[in-house]
């Protein structure tokens, strides 16, 4: 798999105590420098492949790097392919798979069920606003230098390694769609079907693990769906340099899954890398997590809105991070 950082002094800080949550705003875009969208709510730049290979959003406080084009330059073979992630702004909802709609999904990806971009409110709820930008991911099993959704951070002082916290996601309305009713060589889904988004860590040393959600499920005769903006819980990856998303469904062919391979993401949470660094203990191991939330209740879950997630390690001492779900 392709490294485009240099990870070795991040195990330095493998067990010290960390300085935060830090939220990932699509407003404060690096590379590109300013995000602009078309008639249809797609970013202009999804199909420069000399200059946005990845994107990169930040500020003070730290660095999120998302891959475009896993790739490389020309990976979009003149226009017509993008992998990874891009920027999208409306919240369009329509279903493109009727001849009714006027438009298709070639040229008309840039949608998202929940309506628009994720709002956090001051009381912890969420709500989604067509005027907010979001990210929509095309997950590609095809791509050669490794797997195409890759997320990176890097702190203030340049550590590259972090801790996820969680992030909000969204059914898109091309999976969605293909889920409800089919189209082409998908299939409306019956019961036990589920169309499955996965989060993958990877530490300094190579080491993977998983923890997953289902998007779209059908259930007691029913289809369930998450198209509202619904948090999703990554801290059991533990610290990482890397997550990569992949997505599974339960209606494949020959080649491949049919589902089309399309899920909505915004306000990526993380705890990054520690501010200082008093003493460095290799063998410091997490212990226990709990969550406390603003009534002083506590659960070995995330409570809706804000909690207080306290962990423990081996050697009797706790940190804390606030983190909103």
């Amino acid at each position: 798999m392709k490294k485009i950082f240099t990870l070795a002094s991040s195990l330095m800080f493998a067990s010290a105590m960390w300085a935060g949550i830090v939220t990932l705003d699509l407003n404060s875009p690096l590379n590109p420098e300013s995000l602009e969208y078309n008639e249809f709510g797609i970013w202009t730049g999804t199909y420069n492949d000399v200059d946005f290979t990845w994107l990169e959003f930040g500020n003070q406080n730290g660095q999120f790097m998302l891959s475009h084009l896993i790739d490389g330059e020309g990976a979009s073979w003149g226009g017509y392919y993008w992998d990874g992630f891009i920027p999208a702004i409306g919240g369009d909802q329509t279903d493109y798979t009727l001849p009714s709609s006027g438009g298709t999904w070639t040229s008309r990806f840039g949608g998202c069920m929940a309506g628009g971009g994720c709002v956090i409110n001051a009381d912890g709820s969420v709500s989604a606003d067509p005027n907010q930008p979001y990210l929509v991911a095309y997950y590609s099993s095809w791509a050669m230098e490794g797997p195409s959704n890759q997320v990176m951070f890097m702190d203030k002082d340049g550590s590259m390694t972090f801790r996820p916290a969680g992030v909000y996601v969204c059914n898109h309305p091309w999976a969605y769609y293909d889920c409800l009713h089919g189209e082409g060589s998908s299939r409306a889904f019956v019961e036990g079907d589920y169309f499955e988004l996965i989060a993958v860590g990877v530490d300094a040393d190579g080491n993977e693990k998983s923890t997953s959600i289902n998007l779209v499920e059908y259930v007691n005769g029913e289809l369930n769906a998450l198209n509202d903006w619904t948090y999703f819980d990554l801290s059991s990856l533990g610290e990482v340099t890397m997550v990569y998303f992949t997505l599974n469904s339960t209606d494949t062919g020959m080649y491949g899954m049919n589902t089309a391979a399309f899920f909505c993401m915004d306000k990526l949470q993380v705890n990054d890398s520690p501010s200082s660094v008093e003493s460095v203990n290799t063998d410091k191991q997490v212990t226990g997590m709990k969550y406390v939330n603003l009534a002083g209740m506590t659960s070995d879950k995330p409570f809706d809105g804000v909690n207080i997630v306290v962990t423990t390690f081996n050697d009797g001492t706790t940190s804390t991070a606030k983190v909103i779900k």
